[in-house]
């Protein structure tokens, strides 16, 4: 995937936090920078599904490989993204008193830290981190797992030094049997939680880091003050049952471990390291906002608030957030794109928060996009139609520009109308929508759903839907479901004119989905679920019923929206013209822009039979404006379907039908027509749509 856009994480953020600036794309020299003044933030990158923060770090971690050390880790997962290498304590059942998310990262970043950089220097020790982690490893005999549980964290004490996974057992069985007597069959929180802690800190400490280092450690333990009185071990053994304790005692207890991580790491750099610019760790921390990662994001940023140590590591961490509604063509919001900083501070915030600065995820431009294709030429359109489907997604437009250039090399020249059918790159015998489609909603069920939600265009109508479909799915709120994934997902609701966001808000997914539902109907004689479909809804908003004497209401903008669905068009232009005479013309392009969004159906429908009924506002006459309706709403609803590319006969025909209604519906109407027939042509030549046509 291109990491376009990305251009000032990697020349201006990552090289101030770090102290390194590399010279070029690829790992290499690099430039030893001026420590500056303060605390370095912290950088956190966000983005919607598929837009590159994974790939993010992971570059960021290829590049600077061998330079510094450096950690990633996934907080979403319990192993980290890092399978046999972390210890999924939140995995185990029951809870375990002396493991945690936290605990567990802390042991997972303190192995991936203390590797040894080829081109670094000396590797990094950390005595403070390794005797709080083992202090609250320690183990109960009454509590259920906990010595398997403490037996597999102190084997990753050893994965470093030691990487036979045997000798490494071995070991550990050694240690316990040295340090098992001394807690003899004390149970609960008793006196035993002391002894075992002290024998950790002597047997344990002492052979991982050496005699000198253990009393360096301990030295700063017996000033941390976790209780209110009491030497180094009193105060680990206080830590170990502050985080047995309840969730708020827990929190406490992992805030002072990061404190000594943190604490490590200032110790390495010296004076002399500092004037010789060495640089400063770099921790990737990837899907922090998840259930898992969140405590341990906010764990780091009140211990950055509340800690005083000066040299700190470098922290980049990626989050799931909305996309913005629309793109900033000027540049002007801060992005991964064009950040200048200053990335540090040399004050103190009144808050936590403050110490954060958040850089969404830039979208990539056109150009960009159109880079992705290198040496092969695909068709004039396909470039700008995958930017507009993406929306700048990076790994959305990764995935179509890899299916087209599949095509391109195999000798094909495929219309930009089958992109999304084009087979998958790395799965040839998937189409390319059904693919971003597993990786954007993985879960069958809530695909299934999303999908036959999507053409509703409120929660109520998809409420509609669900009294039938999904066929064969019986689970229960289905819709409470499926609206709850779209927000934990931050899929946005871009809204529509006139009637807020449909019930899948985010234009790429709701084309996708809609693409899907009519693939699958596509192999169905005559497509009758499409029809139901839509029949379903445009019951919902169907005119009701007037007495005798009265006017019929007109029709919902909704309606007719889901009667041209199923290619009822003469109900549709009737509507439209009957409601020119409401002398509300901008309110009526209104209406034309909702309903000439109305979804394509599957090629195989079996269109309704025309109704015989005359236009009431032609008198029968079937009149030239009627027609310029009719043919309006044809050519623009051409030309909005999602892939289709600007179409001159269509916007010509577009324009012709405007100018001919500025002419003939009115003095009331031609002020708007007009703007309407100078301005929509050129938009819609730059790929713009219903129902995002401007009145």
């Amino acid at each position: 995937m291109v990491l376009d856009g990305r251009a000032a994480v990697f020349k201006d953020v990552v090289p101030s936090l770090v102290g390194l600036e590399l010279s070029g794309p690829e790992p290499g020299g690099g430039t030893r920078l001026r420590v500056p003044a303060g605390i370095p933030l912290l950088i956190e990158c966000s983005g919607g599904r598929l837009t590159g923060r994974t790939t993010l770090l992971k570059t960021l971690e290829v590049r600077y490989a061998e330079r510094l050390p450096q950690a990633y880790a996934d907080l979403g997962r319990a192993d980290f993204g890092r399978p046999g290498l972390a210890l999924p304590a939140e995995n185990e059942a029951p809870r375990l008193s002396n493991a945690s998310h936290t605990s567990d990262l802390l042991f997972h970043l303190r192995y991936e830290l203390s590797r040894r950089a080829n081109r670094f220097g000396a590797g990094l020790s950390f005595p403070r981190l390794t005797q709080g982690l083992l202090a609250v490893t320690s183990w109960q005999t009454v509590g259920l797992g906990e010595l398997e549980a403490a037996g597999r964290r102190l084997e990753s004490l050893l994965r470093e030094s030691q990487p036979d996974a045997q000798v490494r057992r071995d070991k550990v069985a050694k240690w316990i049997r040295q340090v098992a007597p001394n807690l003899g069959s004390a149970a609960g929180l008793g006196p035993g939680v002391n002894e075992l802690v002290a024998s950790l800190a002597d047997i344990v400490a002492t052979e991982l880091l050496g005699a000198r280092a253990n009393t360096h450690g301990l030295r700063w333990w017996a000033e941390r003050r976790v209780s209110a009185q009491g030497e180094a071990n009193v105060q680990l053994s206080e830590l170990a049952r502050g985080f047995r304790g309840n969730a708020h005692d827990r929190e406490r207890a992992e805030r002072h471990l990061m404190a000594a991580l943190l604490a490590d790491i200032d110790d390495h750099y010296t004076w002399v390291r500092l004037k010789n610019r060495v640089p400063r760790p770099l921790l990737l921390l990837d899907n922090a906002h998840s259930p898992l990662g969140r405590p341990v994001l906010d764990t780091l940023t009140r211990v950055w608030h509340e800690e005083t140590v000066r040299t700190r590591p470098g922290v980049v961490v990626t989050v799931l957030a909305p996309e913005p509604a629309t793109p900033d063509p000027e540049g002007t919001t801060a992005t991964t794109r064009n950040a200048t900083g200053p990335f540090w501070r040399e004050d103190r915030p009144q808050t936590p928060a403050d110490w954060t600065l958040r850089l969404p995820l830039a979208q990539l431009t056109l150009d960009e996009v159109t880079w992705m294709f290198g040496t092969d030429h695909p068709g004039p359109d396909t470039a700008q139609l995958i930017h507009r489907l993406s929306a700048g997604r990076a790994g959305i437009a990764h995935a179509l520009v890899q299916a087209a250039r599949r095509a391109v090399r195999l000798g094909q020249n495929p219309d930009p109308r089958t992109l999304f059918d084009l087979p998958a790159e790395d799965e040839p015998g998937t189409p390319a929508h059904e693919r971003l489609l597993r990786l954007l909603v993985p879960d069958d069920i809530a695909r299934e759903r999303l999908t036959n939600f999507a053409p509703a265009l409120d929660e109520d109508a998809a409420h509609a839907l669900d009294a039938h479909y999904p066929p064969g799915d019986n689970g229960t709120l289905r819709v409470q479901t499926s609206r709850g994934l779209l927000q934990r997902d931050h899929w946005g609701a871009h809204p529509w004119p006139g009637i807020g966001a449909p019930f899948v808000g985010d234009p790429t997914l709701r084309a996708l989905l809609g693409h899907r539902l009519v693939t699958a109907l596509d192999a169905t004689p005559g497509a009758e679920r499409w029809h139901d479909i839509h029949e379903t809804l445009c019951d919902r908003y169907a005119p009701q019923t007037a007495a005798p004497q009265a006017a019929a209401a007109p029709p919902d903008d909704r309606f007719l929206h889901h009667s041209l669905a199923v290619l009822d068009t003469g109900t549709v232009a009737r509507a439209l013209h009957r409601r020119l005479a409401d002398h509300d013309t901008a309110g009526w392009l209104t209406a034309l822009n909702l309903v000439c969004a109305a979804p394509h159906p599957p090629r195989n429908l079996t269109a309704l039979a025309a109704r015989p009924e005359d236009c009431p506002a032609c008198g029968g006459a079937g009149t030239p404006v009627h027609q310029a309706v009719e043919f309006l709403v044809d050519a623009l609803w051409q030309q909005s379907h999602p892939l289709a590319p600007p179409d001159e006969r269509l916007i010509g025909s577009v324009q012709l039908q405007l100018l001919t209604l500025a002419q003939l519906a009115g003095a009331a109407h031609q002020t708007v027509f007009f703007h309407a027939y100078e301005t929509w042509p050129q938009l819609l030549r730059r790929w713009v749509q219903a129902p995002h046509l401007p009145i």
